[in-house]
């Protein structure tokens, strides 16, 4: 086994199983990796991929077994890239986050803003968190450290750290009949056709929970998660919104109008998520603390070697910022 194939493999997944792409990423020939990859499943013995015809159709039961292994290896060699970078060139090197549209767009260019003037030689890639088809929102060895607003599962080779609450606001035309109420409630918002998050999101949840503790049964005729497109068939009249505070306070439509909806819902919370196998570097230690000012180098550097419920414990001692 070579860690050349383990980058192979890597790199396939990360194309969606298209080997063209995955060798043209890697500078190399799409006959030598598809003959890598065939002669690391000769000396297993099982198959990584199904097959159909020249095309790889999915991974195999013992095949995703072997690359979730695979990707530890691959975190490791990493590691110990990133210590060598570090002793030799701190000032130096890529910082690699996933995160979501609205949090790129709203909370984070005030910390990119203080990163890249502090370490102009090192790159900053953001790439987009989305559900993979298990329903994980982490891309284990994908990134340096992830920030997200949706429930991370517990997984003992991650830790999971609290960034920030965010609360809920209410996003409608001006001249809806509720711009006219002093006080908004669950029951009055349940009166109007309503466009929000899909199911099982973290503001959607929070919302079902407040509903169905009333008894009330809303009518959402519209789920999405990209609140540009919420915002676009709000001002379309179909139907009223409910949204991130962030994103509502940010929405430049003069035709829609925005209400917090503090004590109606309560607050969601939002996680920085990175492998127990990443080594922190000065500058991830300084982004992180610019974005949430409550985790600093000495209580990351407490939490490396806590348990999962030794970090639960710990981070309910967290002063969090609320957006």
């Amino acid at each position: 086994m070579k860690l050349k194939q383990l980058h192979y493999l890597k790199a396939i997944l990360n194309h969606d199983l298209n080997i063209s792409s995955a060798s043209k990423s890697l500078f190399a020939t799409q006959p030598g990796v598809s003959k890598q990859i065939a002669l690391l499943e000769e000396e297993l013995g099982v198959k990584f991929f199904e097959r159909k015809g020249k095309n790889l159709n999915s991974v195999t039961d013992i095949g995703q077994k072997l690359l979730d292994e695979a990707f530890k290896i691959l975190e490791l060699e990493e590691k110990m890239y990133s210590i060598v970078r570090d002793h030799l060139n701190p000032q130096s090197g890529c910082l690699n986050i996933y995160t979501t549209n609205t949090i790129a767009r709203f909370l984070l260019p005030k910390t990119v803003n203080y990163f890249i003037n502090k370490y102009p030689e090192i790159s900053l890639h953001v790439g987009a968190a989305h559900p993979d088809e298990n329903g994980a929102i982490i891309k284990k060895g994908h990134s340096d450290f992830s920030i997200v607003a949706q429930k991370v599962e517990r997984d003992r080779e991650l830790i999971v750290l609290p960034a920030y609450k965010w609360s809920l606001s209410l996003i409608l035309p001006i001249g809806h009949p509720l711009c006219k109420e002093s006080e908004i409630n669950l029951e009055k918002i349940s009166q109007y056709p309503l466009i929000s998050y899909e199911v099982g999101s973290t503001g959607r949840i929070v919302q079902d929970t407040a509903f169905s503790a009333r008894g009330l049964k809303p009518n959402y005729i519209m789920t999405m998660m990209d609140v540009d497109v919420i915002k676009k068939y709000v001002g379309m009249n179909i139907g009223i919104g409910i949204v991130a505070s962030i994103a509502a306070l940010n929405i430049c439509d003069k035709n829609i109008m925005s209400i917090s909806l503090n004590g109606v819902f309560s607050h969601c919370d939002a996680w920085i998520c990175y492998s127990r196998n990443v080594f922190l570097q000065k500058h991830m230690y300084d982004f992180i603390e610019s974005f949430s000012p409550h985790l600093t180098k000495t209580v990351l550097q407490e939490i490396a070697h806590s348990s999962y419920d030794e970090i639960f414990l710990l981070s309910k001692e967290f002063k969090l910022p609320i957006y």
